[in-house]
């Protein structure tokens, strides 16, 4: 295979030569695979680039892409991305740091990796064996332990703990060369997430490899002052973008709607003809109808119920899923109402936790069974 490590630079003329010459020791433990440096240089003012030039005159595998500005991470990253593939005929593009915070000697374990089958290996800080440096800020090291928690939960990435760390390799035929490179999010530090995300969701057999993150060498810290909020819109704006959660927004507006309809009824039943306790059922079966009707024709449209009879047995089902919560919920509030009082807080404080509990069940049921895909 082609492997091209690619090593962005700015102002790392004291560390690019010693990791050229350490990588070329790891090189040599690998000789079935035909490994090439690409750095990416930023036009720095240290002369890294000039550097890098006089060192490919003797190391045939040492290429250089100089950038005419300094645009982010991210934006150099995808620039050597482009190039790897276009003029080296990359099979893995291996990312790395010039600062030797990652180890040249982890990279056999990538590479070994792709071997095994693997497409997407992550070297991983936070699971077991990966470390962080000691010496990092409390403020840091909290930031990067929830933002990843963040960035789980909110993605839905299975299997992944580490979702910004910069020691990745990635099998470019079929999943690199797939991805739209042009349109990735952030030109900084949070294109590590988006570029996972789509690895991920392009069906990538990803494993994570755990890796020592140490201080840096030589040189100041490249980390961006807007990192953290780059990183929460990047993870929002794929959650948003998601075809799956599109739909579960479009099921989410109707279900304001269903609850606009149910909330309404259910308080002007209570005061009028029904119990507290009661209801709630009314008002839940009048909003399910009107619920299933737009889901019908606008959430899970692409697997639109056709025809009266299969519209009328699908509703039934509807109704008898969606009723589960609805009579957890009216338990929820006669409960409530018992011990709290009939108040119009507790009554409403009660109902609205079981509106919560039902959004997760129905959205599970409607899209794995009434409107399933065929």
């Amino acid at each position: 295979m082609k492997i091209v490590i690619v090593v962005p630079t700015y102002n790392e003329v004291k560390n690019i030569g010693r990791l050229i010459d350490a990588l070329a020791v790891e090189f040599k433990k690998m000789p079935q695979h035909n490994f090439s440096i690409l750095v990416v240089d930023d036009s720095s003012p240290d002369g890294t680039a000039e550097f890098v030039e006089e060192k490919s005159k003797s190391l045939d595998f040492v290429h250089i892409l100089l950038r005419k500005e300094k645009k982010g991470l991210g934006a150099a990253y995808i620039s050597g991305f482009k190039y790897a593939m276009k003029e080296l005929n990359a099979d893995v593009l291996l990312e790395m740091d010039a600062d030797f915070q990652h180890d040249p000697k982890d990279i056999t374990r990538f590479i070994t990796e792709i071997d095994n089958g693997y497409d997407y290996i992550i070297g991983s800080r936070f699971c077991k064996g990966g470390s962080i440096p000691s010496q990092w800020e409390f403020k840091r090291k909290l930031f990067s332990k929830y933002g990843n928690l963040f960035s789980k939960i909110v993605l839905g990435v299975k299997g992944v703990k580490d979702f910004t760390t910069g020691y990745k390799a990635s099998r470019v035929r079929g999943f690199v060369d797939s991805i739209d490179l042009d349109n990735i999010l952030s030109t900084g530090f949070a294109y590590k997430t988006d570029l996972l995300y789509k690895m991920y969701k392009s069906g990538a057999r990803i494993k994570e490899i755990p890796i020592r993150f140490g201080p840096r060498d030589e040189g100041s810290s490249k980390m961006e002052k807007n990192n953290f909020m780059d990183s929460l819109r990047v993870v929002v704006m794929l959650r948003l973008r998601d075809k799956d959660s599109q739909k579960f927004f479009k099921f989410c507006i109707v279900g304001v709607l269903g609850l606009i309809t149910d909330a309404g009824l259910a308080n002007i039943f209570r005061v009028t003809i029904l119990s507290s306790k009661d209801a709630p059922l009314l008002s839940g079966l009048i909003a399910m109808i009107v619920t299933f009707t737009f889901n019908n024709a606008w959430s899970f449209s692409e697997n639109k119920i056709n025809g009266y009879v299969q519209r009328l047995l699908y509703l039934i089902a509807y109704c008898v899923s969606s009723y589960i919560p609805v009579v957890f919920r009216s338990f929820l509030v006669g409960l409530s109402v018992k011990f709290f009082g009939n108040t119009f807080v507790v009554f409403n404080i009660a109902f609205f936790i079981g509106i919560i509990i039902g959004l997760i069940w129905n959205f599970m049921i409607y899209s794995k069974i009434i409107w399933r895909k065929k």
